[in-house]
């Protein structure tokens, strides 16, 4: 307490700003709040670089991206007979029924498949007439080529994050035979 009343005197006495910082580094020295701010200051900085770390650690370690593709066949009529077609998962059916027309959905092919990171890329052969070609672009994009009867007719990109959300990435077009029907290329990301 005599040391605290002394460097406070001297603070007074000079009324120098050089002599008032050595005050103000003595008082924490003596009180030992010196010590302790910088614990204190080193402990929350690490605790902030950790957070910074590991909310950036999925974006840096984007794994591998198993996918479900399905040729699907949508009609308002009967599979053909003697088809193996057979309807379509009703979590599927629901989420096409709200925003298309068709009563019934057959899932004529179903494939599974895993894109292994950036730039790995898949070819699917779905039908004698449907190819898709699966790339990932980057950690949150993924590229999808759309090949009719050995032709590219269509490129569209997705996001990785509403895949895995449980959102569908849909192509669709008419069916060249029947044009009250249609066709849909459905990929989803499995819940685990």
């Amino acid at each position: 307490m005599r040391k605290f009343a002394m460097v406070l005197q001297n603070v007074q006495d000079s009324g120098a700003e050089t002599q008032m910082i050595t005050a103000s580094n003595k008082f924490g020295s003596i009180v030992g709040l010196r010590g302790r701010a910088s614990w204190f200051f080193r402990v929350s900085a690490l605790a902030v670089l950790i957070t910074v770390f590991l909310h950036a650690l999925p974006v840096c370690m984007a794994g591998d991206l198993h996918m479900q593709v399905q040729l699907v066949w949508g009609t308002d009529g009967a599979p053909p007979s003697g088809s193996k077609y057979k309807p379509l998962e009703p979590q599927f059916k629901n989420k096409l029924a709200r925003v298309f027309k068709w009563k019934n959905y057959f899932l004529i092919h179903e494939q599974k498949v895993v894109i292994a990171g950036q730039d790995d890329e898949k070819r699917l052969k779905l039908s004698s007439k449907c190819e898709i070609e699966l790339k990932r672009i980057d950690d949150s994009t993924l590229q999808i080529k759309l090949f009719g009867e050995g032709r590219w007719t269509k490129t569209v990109r997705q996001s990785v994050q509403a895949l895995e959300k449980g959102e569908l990435a849909v192509l669709a077009g008419d069916d060249k035979d029947n044009y009250a029907d249609a066709w849909f290329v459905v990929i989803s990301v499995p819940k685990h």
